[in-house]
């Protein structure tokens, strides 16, 4: 803590990203270190490229950065990389101290059907990692994603893992109104994030469609989260419809997406959250699932099984009658049920701010002396 307060007389701290968005992850990650660092008494500046109204009075702007610090030895300077942005110059530019977190970006081909310009952007992206090698310290929120770096040519000595902070403050107050109207004797599956096809929201309702009709009338789907692509948004609405699922399965959430209050209203009232996603660079959800005692049914692919660490349901392929056999016996059988809960709970203290708060400062003092 003294070597802390002493250097933070003669360093800044500068965090750049692409965006700040209401319920972006990678957004709550930069406002969580802003926090950290303004409470161990250091300077701490915030740059996106993007703001919504929410952040609009956070973010300083990047040509404030470029005009007063880019050339400034004595800063360090903390680089968010999740999509393909133009600000990746300031961070080359920089002389700072820099720290790299890199956040894993989508592989292009999910994008191709639905929208060749954000594909293009992805694949821009992916093939930009190599040239941010040039950095003091490359941090990635899984393994997974310390993988994506070494192969893209990092120095091994000067990588490391960083999970991604989870606000668990904001999971503790509901919508008592929504709750009361979510309040039903059915058995409610749960899935939260962005609607995008590397998500694969239409395996999920395939398989809702064959819970449904094949093993539990009584039951619903929440797809909760905002929406992007208004073509794959259309296909998953004509799958529903199609598959004679009109009233039982819901995307709350739309253009704005939900608030804190309502995305806790939907954890308390779920049986069970339930993910097919087929590439995830760390997947929050599942952090919020263990904190609402919420037994996850995940895809094993990608960061997933890293982030989950031994808890939750891993299945390796898309089988639905045999997830639905799983997913009966833990809402049938109570002390399974609770042992998953448990195991879920003991992963979730790696995840503690307090925890990921230690492994940052472990990284980031180095780099003040």
């Amino acid at each position: 803590m003294q070597a802390i307060e002493r250097q933070a007389r003669v360093v800044r701290v500068h965090q750049i990203c692409a965006r700040l968005q209401f319920g972006d992850a990678v957004t709550n990650d930069v406002l969580n270190i802003h926090r950290a660092l303004r409470e161990r008494g250091l300077e701490s500046h915030i740059y996106a490229h993007h703001t919504d109204r929410h952040y609009a009075g956070i973010n300083e702007g990047e040509k404030h950065y470029a005009r007063k610090f880019l050339k400034d030895k004595k800063s360090l300077l903390i680089y968010h990389y999740s999509v393909y942005n133009d600000n990746y110059r300031l961070y080359q530019e920089s002389k700072n101290r820099k720290v790299l977190i890199y956040h894993n970006i989508t592989p292009p081909h999910f994008f191709k059907p639905y929208n060749l310009e954000l594909a293009e952007i992805c694949r821009k992206g992916r093939e930009l990692l190599p040239a941010l090698r040039q950095c003091d310290l490359a941090l990635g929120d899984t393994d997974y994603n310390r993988q994506e770096l070494l192969q893209a040519g990092f120095n091994p000595a000067t990588t490391a893992v960083l999970p991604i902070f989870v606000d668990f403050k904001k999971m503790e107050k509901e919508d008592s109104y929504l709750s009361e109207r979510l309040r039903t004797d059915t058995v409610n599956i749960l899935f939260l994030g962005r609607m995008v096809p590397n998500k694969r929201i239409e395996d999920l309702i395939a398989f809702f469609c064959y819970y449904h009709n094949q093993v539990n009338a009584a039951s619903r789907l929440w797809v909760v989260g905002s929406s992007l692509l208004s073509n794959y948004n259309l296909k998953l609405l004509q799958l529903v419809k199609r598959s004679g699922l009109s009233g039982k399965v819901s995307f709350p959430g739309g253009a704005r997406g939900v608030t804190d209050e309502e995305l806790v209203s939907y954890f308390r009232r779920a049986h069970i959250f339930m993910t097919m996603s087929e590439h995830e660079g760390f997947c929050v959800p599942l952090v919020e699932s263990m904190y609402h005692s919420l037994p996850i049914f995940a895809y094993a692919e990608a960061a997933i099984p890293e982030t989950l660490g031994g808890c939750g349901i891993l299945f390796n392929r898309k089988v639905f009658p045999t997830i639905a056999a799983a997913v009966e016996e833990v809402l049938s059988n109570k002390s399974l049920r609770e042992d998953i809960i448990q195991r879920q709970k003991r992963r979730l203290k790696e995840f503690s701010p307090e925890v990921v708060e230690e492994t940052l400062w472990s990284y980031i003092i180095p780099l003040l002396e």
